[in-house]
């Protein structure tokens, strides 16, 4: 029964490593550009009580004006309405802009891949008894 659960754990890190890595593959194998934007409002998310908000942010590139969300969550409307802001996008794709974050984007490469390094060693016999 353990090997059932080692197996699903594995294949549940394998499936959230390619949902991150999916968009982020055009990010690191194309050159990428810098755009000030501009906050324009905040999304609102609502669980178990509690909200959340993503900034929203306006920017014009490669002829057109474009819209983004923040993909992290914060408990605060931060920045502010009004902010200027620094994103980053890979070049012919101004969809996938974001605010720079190589620590927070980091840190959920290595949490994945060390879970999945541990299910495997568990599941090789390498880790526990």
């Amino acid at each position: 029964m353990e090997r059932v659960f080692l197996w699903a754990g594995i294949a549940l890190c394998v499936v959230s490593l390619w949902a991150v890595a999916r968009r982020d593959w055009v990010r690191v194998t194309r050159p990428s550009r810098a755009v000030r934007a501009e906050v324009v409002g905040h999304l609102k998310n609502e669980s178990d009580g509690a909200e959340t908000w993503a900034a929203r942010m306006r920017f014009s590139a490669e002829g057109a004006e474009h819209e983004v969300v923040d993909e992290v969550y914060s408990a605060r409307r931060q920045p502010p309405v009004g902010a200027a802001v620094t994103l980053r996008y890979p070049l012919g794709h101004p969809p996938l802009a974001r605010l720079p974050r190589p620590w927070t984007w980091g840190f959920v490469y290595a949490a994945l891949l060390g879970l999945l390094a541990v299910l495997a060693g568990r599941l090789a016999g390498w880790i526990g008894g």
